[in-house]
């Protein structure tokens, strides 16, 4: 027995290092073990310095299990080869005896040495420290100095700190990013709701707002921070996370972050972060990030959307800036994966003011491969940390891995002069150089000049010039001045998005004339360059300009720079009257179709405004826009403005109203009466409407909401409650009644249905066609069947949809199509009606056969590429039918739209809601999403194949992941739910899980008004 025990015991130590080790997909590229146990273990944070030499944190404080014989403590350790074999000599230990140690960053060789001086640390009796090192453990942001040059720390130095009752090992501080002006950034996770302060070296207790105040908060969410190396000048920079655990700045100075996911809001994501951006997660409405408050991708204005969703727990980022790798890697972003063993990329593609992505995977391992932190080398091959077991408790076992080039191709740079070496391919080259060059020829404007050097030479160029107008700020003010000018105006040839905010860091000089922008998207970019055009002080009339120009463009990311970015603050006095004369406008009922715009940005400015802006905010209230008010009822809500409470329940009476704005009326409410917001994402919203439909007081326009957001198969909704309605004077209501019999299982509902599909009242023909809908859902039943049946032969108009709603029925039942084909060209009438009987004959078994040789009216051709399908559209809608779409969208037979998406509140959660489609979908794009559903997947839409332990492979779209289970939605609109730990393999695929050929199972005239009903839909 002692022999077996010890035998496993072994077993267990050594199964990790039996494994396969990771492998690249990309044959040009290959990953050699650098370290492993018991050099390091369980590592967390990686850097690499410009000396080559790989600095790591071994992470021995995370959950340790009782008995644990590793170090008691974290540590940073120095690895090195200097043999030339491939492999770590032994690791020289720099400093220990941190506490949940995360991220860390050797300080850049272009970033100028960190002086500090306090009580505890005098620059003046300390000689200049040969080596300085960032390290953020969960409460502190720490500076570690070498000062004699043996490895060693001698000296650490507190930069920031938490004091906070949070002590969650990996959500607090982490991930940490420099942009070329020397600014650290840094994140901070949701801290799981617990309050806290933030304080810096400079903090003020005393100071009320700006960078020498304390910052305070608990339970918005993660958060992210900017503020100088040596711990000054801390400021808050946005917020709207879960985790932000790591961050890069690219080659234009845009930072991105990586973002774990809430428990029930897939993917993970990759976010291009702004000053004052939000990204809608909202910790105190609940972890599992359902809320009708909580945003995950941009669904909610203000907030901001993803670049792309990431693979399981993202752990680290760099943007790769080298020519070592092959030529199309530059630029990309590589991610690494935790959670689904691998290593992403991403390539940029321009969207809007942003970008959006998709997940390439470039290295892929088996169980024990756990990649955290990746760092970019000086020679461009990659080094990350593996912390090798699934384990979240430390387990002594550890990897560093190396990614390089096979045919790394190497600089030869000694003999290519500064201006040459602008042109390098890795970014530290170039940032060298351009220091170089400009203290040996001071600026060198002409380098600016479009179309002499490629952008990241001129991007170099002008943050150097501009990080040194800071610190070389007391020369001439004059000369200072000019300087700036022309560099704006210089790089207001820029076509690229670009942020170069140091050069307006200092002390901004106010301009009277705005950059040279070339063309719109020059113009939409360089909002994202605020610090440029303005100073904090006061606002140029230009940027009011701007303002104004960019007003029509719907832009999350420009509506964040205005309402979120500091230096545009200002501006919002100044164009207080046009909000003024556009909010007197919609009282008034003119101007609407700029109101709502104008409202909407005067809803987000207002609340961000010092004080609060509550004539903004009542006037938003009583807003004809759903979007407006919707903004408003939440702002009354987090705010617990309860003096406000009549107009929210004013809101959730008024007869313009949508699903989103139902429900986050609901939530209003249940806030303002003091009930937790985490609870109302655990409860069905059954449990709020249920009453609503109940209560004979409740209008009819609150019901039909009401009615959308339940499932139709609710056990609640019995025969008792829906007859009522069904009976109802309004027809909207009855409408949305005969809507939920069609996915209803009462006995009641075939009755019903067909009830409704054979009357013959003129007024009631809406509600005869959609009960002909509602019963193909039923079609199975002997009374839905015989209904349809008895109406092929009564009105020629409804015939065709008769026959889509026995579509499914007739491959099964041999008297139903013998009926159909039967009766086919009995009768007088339009040809354009018999086209189209004849056209949804063809769809069923055997009916091509037939083709007009009965009623001599053939089925044209079919469109027989792309191209003809956009040509069978007709621009402005008017031969086809918005109505007549909506049978369509919601018809089980036929493309099945309702089964993934949602409009108004009705169908599948498995796709984007389209309940507002036709506001920024064309008509032809709206073509080409059913044509090419590929094309362009959002990130959030995803497809993922799936690989389990036992041997399958499931493939579908993340719907939700919590508490141990993964829920996938397939292309059939159906769920899958397995359990999480069975995974053993998750890769993204570039197919959206959106079905091919969707117009194969339409008529023509079923797809023209299909897209009626989309384009409809704003």
């Amino acid at each position: 027995m002692r022999f077996t025990c010890l035998s496993l015991l072994l077993l267990i130590c050594i199964t990790p290092l039996l494994a396969a080790p990771p492998r690249s997909l990309d044959d040009r590229l290959t990953i050699e073990l650098f370290a492993e146990q018991p050099q390091i273990v369980t590592p967390t944070g990686i850097d690499v310095a410009a000396d080559g030499r790989v600095w790591a944190i071994e992470c021995n404080t995370h959950f340790p299990p009782e008995g644990y014989m590793g170090n008691p403590t974290d540590r940073v350790l120095i690895l090195q080869d200097t043999n030339g074999d491939g492999r770590a000599d032994e690791p020289k230990v720099f400093a220990e005896g941190f506490t949940h140690a995360m991220s860390i960053a050797v300080r850049p060789v272009w970033m100028d040495v960190i002086r500090l001086e306090s009580d505890d640390v005098d620059a003046t009796k300390n000689p200049e420290p040969h080596t300085q090192v960032f390290l953020a453990t969960r409460r502190e942001i720490l500076l570690l100095e070498d000062i004699d040059g043996d490895d060693v720390c001698d000296r650490q130095t507190r930069l920031a700190w938490l004091e906070t009752e949070g002590n969650y090992p990996h959500n607090g501080l982490a991930g940490f990013a420099f942009d070329a002006n020397g600014w650290m950034y840094f994140g901070f996770g949701e801290n799981l709701g617990a309050d806290y302060t933030l304080r810096c070296r400079s903090t003020d207790d005393n100071a009320e707002s700006g960078d020498t105040a304390p910052l305070k908060g608990g339970g918005e969410g993660g958060n992210m921070y900017r503020m100088w190396p040596d711990g000054t000048h801390l400021l808050h920079w946005a917020t709207g996370f879960w985790n932000p655990h790591a961050s890069c700045v690219d080659a234009f100075g845009r930072l991105f972050t990586v973002d774990n996911d809430p428990d029930s809001r897939p993917p993970c994501r990759l976010l291009h972060i702004i000053e004052g951006g939000d990204y809608g997660f909202r910790f105190r409405n609940g972890r599992k990030g359902l809320h009708p408050f909580t945003s995950w991708n941009g669904e909610i204005p203000g907030t901001l959307p993803m670049v792309a969703g990431t693979g399981e727990a993202p752990s680290g980022i760099l943007a790769y800036e080298h020519g070592a790798f092959p030529e199309e890697y530059l630029g990309n972003l590589l991610v690494t994966s935790w959670g689904d063993h691998r290593i992403d990329r991403f390539r940029l593609q321009p969207k809007g003011a942003s970008f959006e992505s998709i997940a390439e995977p470039v290295i892929v391992g088996d169980e024990d491969f756990r990649p955290v932190g990746i760092a970019l080398a000086p020679d461009g091959s990659l080094y990350c940390t593996d912390w090798v077991m699934r384990d979240y408790k430390v387990h002594g076992h550890g990897r560093v891995w190396r990614i390089r080039a096979k045919d790394a191709k190497q600089e030869k740079n000694e003999e290519k002069s500064d201006r040459e070496l602008l042109e390098s391919p890795s970014l530290l080259v170039r940032r060298m150089a351009a220091e170089r060059f400009r203290r040996n020829h001071h600026v060198g404007w002409e380098l600016l000049d479009k179309g002499k050097y490629s952008e990241r030479a001129r991007y170099e160029i002008a943050s150097t010039a501009g990080r040194h107008m800071r610190i070389d700020g007391e020369g001439d003010p004059q000369l200072e001045a000019s300087a700036r000018r022309e560099t704006i105006e210089k790089f207001g040839q820029l076509v690229v998005n670009i942020s170069v905010q140091q050069i307006a860091d200092g002390n901004p000089s106010r301009f009277s004339n705005s950059a040279s922008l070339e063309d719109d998207y020059d113009r939409l970019t360089g909002l994202l360059t605020p610090n440029l055009l303005a100073s904090p002080e006061k606002i140029p009339p230009h940027v009011v300009d701007v303002w104004k120009f960019t007003l029509p463009i719907a832009d999350p990311f420009v509506d964040a720079t205005f309402t979120g970015n500091t230096y545009f603050r200002p501006a919002a006095p100044q164009v207080d009257d046009d909000f003024r004369n556009a909010a007197q406008h919609q009282l008034e009922g003119t101007s609407a179709e700029v109101s709502e715009r104008i409202i909407l940005l005067s809803t987000l400015l207002g609340r961000r405004a010092e004080p609060p802006r509550l004539d903004i905010l009542e006037v938003s209230l009583t807003a004809r826009s759903p979007i407006v008010r919707r903004l408003a009822v939440q702002w009354v809500a987090e705010e617990r403005l309860t003096q406000f409470r009549p107009q929210v329940e004013a809101v959730l009476k008024s007869d313009d109203m949508t699903s989103d704005l139902f429900l986050a009326t609901l939530a209003a409410l249940e806030m303002l009466d003091g009930k937790a917001p985490q609870d109302f994402d655990k409860t069905p919203p059954g449990k709020y409407v249920l009453p609503l439909l109940a209560d004979s007081t409740t209008s009819a326009a609150v019901k039909r909401q009401a009615l959308r957001l339940i499932d139709p198969a609710d056990p609640a909704l019995t025969a008792e409650l829906l007859e009522p309605m069904l009976r109802s004077d309004d027809q909207q209501l009855r409408l949305e009644v005969l809507r939920t019999l069609a996915g209803s299982t009462l006995p009641e509902a075939a009755k019903w249905l067909s009830e409704a599909a054979v009357q013959h009242d003129k007024d009631r023909a809406i509600e005869r066609m959609t009960a002909i809908t509602g019963l193909a859902s039923h079609a199975n039943s002997d009374l839905a069947k015989k209904t349809l049946v008895s109406l092929i032969a009564i009105d020629l108009r409804e015939r065709g949809s008769v026959i889509r709603s026995l579509r499914e029925l007739v491959g099964k039942d041999e008297d139903v199509k013998r009926k159909i084909f039967d009766i086919n060209g009995i009768g007088s009438g339009p040809p354009e009606l018999w086209i189209e009987i004849e056209a949804q004959i063809a769809l069923l078994p055997g009916g091509t056969e037939l083709n007009g040789k009965k009623t001599g009216f053939p089925v044209p051709a079919r469109p027989a590429s792309d191209e003809a399908w956009f040509g069978i559209i007709n621009k402005d809608g008017e031969t086809a039918s918005a109505f007549e779409g909506e049978q369509v969208f919601f018809h089980p037979n036929g493309p099945g739209c309702f089964k993934c998406h949602t409009v108004d509140g009705r169908g599948g959660r498995i796709g984007p809601d389209l309940t507002h489609i036709g506001g920024s979908f064309t008509r032809d794009k709206l073509v080409e999403s059913i044509l090419q559903p590929s094309k362009e997947v959002s990130p959030q839409f995803t497809t993922w194949n799936m690989a389990t332990h036992d041997g399958r492979t499931l493939t579908g779209m993340l719907v939700h992941e919590n508490e141990g289970s993964t829920t996938l939605g397939n292309d059939k609109g159906e769920l899958t739910t397995i359990q999480t730990v069975d995974i053993e393999a998750r890769t993204p695929v570039k197919t959206s899980v959106m079905p091919e050929k969707l117009e194969d199972r339409m008529t023509i005239r079923e797809f023209q008004d299909l897209i009626e009903f989309l384009a409809n839909l704003k």
